[in-house]
């Protein structure tokens, strides 16, 4: 039995204009997974609601100010992505992702 999905674990550049923050700037994207030539993937981003959709906390006891949080997740063809980044998120991380899109699919 083959696997549905390749799973990733990948940052890059969202340059879909549509996502883009207030300064006109693209934010990151966390890839989690890939289909054909699509991306499963969630924003980074510091605001508490996006689309109206409550926003993940990453870090919920952290005393930081400007909490990382995640978006719901999104389909993407792979061309509206940048280059990858050498940065990863660690397993932890990872894994609370993943539980957060099992509420959207």
């Amino acid at each position: 039995m083959s696997k549905k999905y390749l799973r990733k674990n990948e940052i890059r550049k969202d340059l879909n204009p549509k996502h883009y923050n207030k300064y006109g700037s693209p934010h990151d994207a966390v890839i989690s997974a890939k289909y054909r030539h699509k991306f499963k993937a969630n924003t980074l981003t510091h605001a508490e609601y996006v689309n109206g959709v409550r926003t993940y906390d990453l870090e919920p006891y952290s005393k930081n100010k400007k909490h990382s949080r995640v978006s719901p997740p999104f389909w993407q063809n792979e061309n509206q992505f940048g280059e990858k980044q050498s940065r990863k998120l660690d397993r932890k991380t990872m894994r609370k992702v993943r539980r957060y899109n099992r509420k959207f699919y």
